[in-house]
C-alpha cells in the first residue's frame, strides 16, 4: 500500500442477522441460522476497500459501549485508521437488525443508528485537511444532510455517495450536483429520479436523468442482467459474474468500494467497464458467503477473476 489514502465516512453498526431453513412464515418462529457481523455501509465500504490492498481512514460514530469498542478494535486489525471515530459516551453505538428469506434475499430489516446524527457539520468542517489530502471521499447517506452538504462545501477531491436506502436518499437528494459517482440500487434510483424502472429503457432514463443533476458518473445493479456505468459520454451494460447466492447483506457496499478501488488504483477515472466489471466480481465474491464481508477477498484475487471472467459489455 501507498501512502495515498481513501475516506470513507458513515455508518459503522453490529449487523444481527437470520435466515430461515424453508420459506418464511410472518408471526411465527421460524428455524434457521443466526449471525453477528460488523457491518454499516460506510464501515463495509472501508472494509472491502481494505482488502483490496487500499489505505483507509474511517470516519464514523461509535456509542459508550463495549460492542461499539470491539467493533473499531476489528477496523483496526484489518488495517483501517480510526484516529478520527467519533466517540459519544451518552448514545449507543449502530445496530441492524434483517431477516433473509430462505434464498438469502432480506426479507426485512430494523436499524438504530441515533449515534451518526452527532456527525455535525462542525465535526465534519475540522476534517477538511484530512478530506483533501484523500484520493477520494466516500460517504454513506446515514450522516445528517447538513453534514452532507457540509462535505461537498469544503471537499476538494471526487466524492463517491451510496444512497443506503430510499428512506434516506432523502438526505442526498438536494445535493448530488458536482458528485462526481454514485451507486444507487433500482429502488434508490426510483426514487432519487421519481420513475418506475422496470425494463433496458427505464434504467438508461433513470441513468440519464441522474447524470443531469449533476452527478459524472451512475452505476446501477439491474440484477440478474448485471451492471449499468453510465456517463454523460457513454452507457453500457455489464453483464453479471456468476454467484451461488448464500446471503445479499453487503453485497451493495461491497459492490462501491470495488467502483472505488477500480477508479482509483486499477484504472482512470472514466473507465466505466472496469469499474463495472469489478463491482459485479466482488459483488459476486460477497453473496457467496453468509459473512458480511468475504474473507478472501483481496487485490489479487479480484484481479484475477475479473481478467479470468467472460462479462459481457454491450454499449447502449
Amino acid at each position: 500500500m501507498s501512502d495515498n489514502y481513501v475516506v470513507v465516512m458513515g455508518a459503522a453498526n453490529i449487523d444481527i442477522g437470520g435466515t430461515p431453513n424453508n420459506p418464511l412464515i410472518p408471526a411465527d418462529s421460524n428455524p434457521g441460522n443466526i449471525s453477528i457481523n460488523y457491518g454499516g455501509v460506510a464501515r463495509n465500504i472501508a472494509h472491502n476497500l481494505c482488502k483490496l490492498g487500499m489505505n483507509v481512514k474511517l470516519i464514523t460514530a461509535i456509542g459508550g459501549d463495549v460492542l461499539g469498542e470491539d467493533m473499531i478494535k476489528h477496523c483496526e486489525e484489518i488495517g483501517m485508521d480510526t484516529s478520527h471515530v467519533l466517540r459519544v459516551p451518552d448514545d449507543t453505538s449502530s445496530m441492524y437488525l434483517y431477516v433473509n428469506n430462505e434464498n438469502g434475499d432480506m426479507d426485512v430489516a430494523i436499524d438504530h443508528m441515533t449515534v451518526c446524527s452527532k456527525i455535525t457539520p462542525e465535526y465534519v468542517a475540522s476534517l477538511a485537511d484530512v478530506f483533501n489530502g484523500a484520493l477520494a471521499v466516500v460517504v454513506d447517506a446515514n450522516i445528517p444532510e447538513e453534514s452532507f452538504m457540509k462535505l461537498k462545501d469544503i471537499c476538494e477531491v471526487p466524492i463517491y455517495v451510496d444512497p443506503v436506502s430510499t428512506a434516506l436518499a432523502a438526505r442526498i437528494k438536494p445535493g448530488l450536483d458536482g458528485i462526481d459517482t454514485i451507486k444507487p440500487n433500482t429502488l434508490e434510483a426510483e426514487y432519487l429520479t421519481g420513475m418506475t424502472i422496470k425494463t433496458e429503457a427505464d434504467y438508461r432514463a433513470a441513468a440519464q436523468e441522474i447524470l443531469d443533476m449533476g452527478v459524472r458518473r451512475v452505476f446501477m445493479s439491474m440484477g440478474s442482467e448485471g451492471m449499468m456505468a453510465a456517463s454523460s459520454d457513454n452507457m453500457y451494460i455489464v453483464s453479471e459474474y456468476p454467484a451461488d447466492v448464500v446471503c445479499t447483506t453487503g453485497a451493495g457496499d461491497s459492490a462501491t468500494a470495488a467502483i472505488v478501488w477500480a477508479s482509483t488504483v486499477v484504472a482512470d477515472g472514466d473507465a466505466l467497464v472496469a469499474a463495472a466489471k469489478a463491482a459485479n466480481v466482488v459483488a459476486a465474491m460477497t453473496v457467496s458467503v453468509q459473512e458480511t464481508n468475504h474473507v478472501d477477498l483481496n487485490h489479487q484475487s479480484a484481479l484475477d477473476k475479473i481478467i479470468e471472467s467472460n462479462m459481457t459489455v454491450r454499449e447502449i
